[in-house]
């Protein structure tokens, strides 16, 4: 039953991290970066260091539910009190907020928005900021032309169908969100998009951007590219010259490391294929963001947040459920430290995914009021 329960579970974070699990190649640069108009992003770099290090509170609210339970990984009271005094700044709560939202008055599930109003009371309450975001929005993705391996296809009556829905929602959850401090939430528009039309994804964080904007005017707004969220597309995004945002990425290289025994057929090899490369990778987004969108200090960039980072390792690892050849508990955590101190060290801010129970990603145990091996040493420092 236990390892039932935790195949469940683990669809949650499989469902966060990656389209298909192999990244595209990367770009080329756009040839008209030397055009790029630098922006006064001073409040943006003030938000991110409040987020700083943060954990996802993830296969909750973003569950297939009515209530954070459906994924048997509830947010707990308790959990803020917990996350606030190993240390951390700041946790992500991901929602899928569409879940039996009301499609002909495009209004959210009272008793979802009422839960998560709940638990980001009680994280200010404990001092730590907020990313309130949608997530696994696959209607919307599908509808776009994501989600291929799932029979998806690019719809154009559904799209427009279902971002006008989008749209709405979010015109709602912000107005709720506004009544917020501006300095304890950033609202982040959409998790991991994967519809594969650039303009398309542009438009679509357009809109958005502009009607969170118009509900709370001062909130900070959170960005992600397409590719489900890659750092390195940020040279294909049309951000807003807004000095009030943040991009966003998430990062699990290698893929093949990070997601044994999770998807797309990723063989449990352990620490046989661990790659730590966090510091050259993050070094080279640091520098894409500075090139496309510079500040007008001359010096930095758009705030950059590693959104999503972690591996499906260690005590809880997958693998061992099954054969018991997964990554280390050392070697996750190694990893995961090295990962956290290239974002810090690169004035960027961190969400660890995640908290409990997300499908072997996990860095706490509820079960025995434990974090996990090299936890949360790993992330604090």
């Amino acid at each position: 039953m236990f390892k039932k329960l935790l195949s469940a579970m683990a669809i949650g974070c499989l469902l966060c991290a990656c389209d298909n699990g192999t990244a595209p190649p990367r770009s080329t640069p756009k040839s008209n970066s030397s055009s790029a108009v630098p922006v006064d992003y001073t409040r943006g770099r003030y938000m991110n260091a409040i987020l700083g290090r943060g954990i996802n509170l993830g296969n909750s609210w973003d569950s297939d539910g009515r209530d954070d339970a459906a994924w048997s990984n509830p947010i707990r009271d308790v959990d803020f009190a917990i996350i606030k005094a190993a240390g951390f700044n700041s946790v992500r709560i991901p929602v899928r907020w569409q879940y039996n939202s009301d499609y002909s008055t495009h209004t959210v599930d009272p008793d979802r928005l009422a839960g998560v109003i709940e638990d980001i009371n009680l994280a200010i309450a404990n001092g730590l900021a907020v990313v309130v975001n949608f997530h696994h929005y696959v209607e919307l993705n599908c509808a776009g032309g994501g989600h291929k391996d799932r029979g998806c296809k690019y719809d154009a009556t559904k799209f427009e169908e279902e971002k006008n829905h989008f749209l709405l929602l979010w015109a709602q959850v912000a107005s709720v969100m506004n009544a917020f401090p501006d300095d304890m939430i950033v609202l982040e528009i959409l998790n991991e998009p994967v519809i594969p039309n650039v303009d398309l994804v542009n438009q679509l964080m357009l809109d958005a951007y502009n009607v969170i904007r118009t509900h709370a005017p001062n909130k900070t707004i959170m960005f992600e590219a397409l590719h489900g969220a890659k750092f390195y597309d940020i040279d294909k995004m049309k951000l807003p010259p807004d000095g009030n945002i943040i991009f966003s990425g998430h990062y699990y290289e290698p893929f093949q490391y990070s997601h044994q025994g999770n998807m797309h057929g990723n063989a449990c090899r352990g620490d046989e294929v661990k790659s730590i490369t966090a510091s050259t990778d993050l070094s080279s987004y640091a520098t894409l963001a500075k090139q496309y969108y510079p500040d007008i200090n001359g010096t930095d960039h758009v705030p950059l947040n590693m959104g999503e980072f972690g591996v499906a390792g260690g005590d809880v690892s997958p693998c061992n459920w099954e054969d018991g050849n997964g990554p280390s508990s050392e070697g996750k955590a190694e990893w995961a430290n090295a990962a956290a101190k290239a974002a810090i060290s690169r004035g960027m801010s961190f969400h660890y995914w995640g908290f409990s129970y997300t499908g072997g990603f996990d860095a706490y145990d509820p079960g025995s009021e434990k974090w996990h091996t090299g936890f949360p040493q790993a992330l604090i420092f």
